[in-house]
């Protein structure tokens, strides 16, 4: 593991109307992110991710108050003059402190670098898996699932040396080769201490939604919110009424 330059460039209404909006999900919200780019130079990597080498990489995280993580981003940049692209998948799962622990709680699909020039950006929509607040995870790419016997190596974006932009988790790696279940059992590597920085990262959260009522509350909350307007209507009528 070291670290690697590239001069290749990033390509990178009423009150009854009220009162039924409660009960709607589906309104915009506001998102946390968490966001190391801003300090990183579209240039910097750490070298070397894939097959016959380190397989797997990583970057770890603290989620907060909004706790359904939407998506991830690392950025990959393949070798010139391999003899095949990288291919991989991503990963979500709980962090101890030292490595992966339980189930696997997001995969995505296979993935493949494209010999493109410079970073390719990767971006893993999650479809909204809830996480625990106060809790670490770590967000990865292996390779561990995908040797085909050819080599392919790619650098990871990553802001290096000591620089700790992000206080909530750490760059961190592990050399299991084709073992995947070497993840959740021994100790990784890595982290700023170590010199190794922190990965160029990108992460979306948003707060749980709100339950949508069932069908029959549904109907009480439009009687409420007609028996609202109709009273407040009678209200004004009588309000309104001259005698001669």
């Amino acid at each position: 593991m070291i670290n690697a330059r590239s001069i290749k460039k990033l390509s990178i209404f009423t009150t009854g109307a009220a009162i039924i909006a409660l009960g709607v999900a589906g309104t915009a919200q506001a998102q946390t992110i968490i966001d190391t780019t801003p300090s990183w130079n579209g240039i910097d990597s750490i070298i070397q991710f894939g097959e016959f080498n380190t397989a797997t990489y990583g970057q770890t995280f603290t989620v907060g108050s909004d706790n359904v993580l939407n998506d991830f981003t690392f950025f990959l940049n393949d070798f010139d003059g391999q003899p095949d692209v990288v291919d991989f998948a991503a990963y979500v799962a709980e962090w101890d402190g030292f490595k992966a622990t339980g189930p696997i709680l997001y995969q995505s699909g296979p993935q493949s670098t494209t010999n493109a020039p410079g970073f390719e950006q990767f971006t893993f929509n999650t479809g909204g898996i809830s996480l625990t607040s106060g809790k670490q995870y770590v967000a990865f790419v292996s390779a561990s699932n995908f040797f085909d016997g050819t080599s392919g190596l790619a650098g990871l974006g990553a802001i290096t040396g000591s620089q700790d932009v992000y206080s909530g988790g750490d760059f961190v790696f592990y050399n299991n080769e084709s073992d995947f279940s070497l993840l959740t059992q021994n100790t990784w590597d890595g982290g700023v201490g170590n010199s190794f920085g922190e990965s160029a990262f990108k992460a979306s959260f948003s707060p749980a939604t709100a339950s949508v009522p069932e069908p029959t509350t549904m109907l009480g909350i439009l009687a409420i919110g007609a028996f609202g307007i109709s009273s407040f209507n009678k209200r004004k009528q009588q309000k309104i009424t001259i005698k001669a």
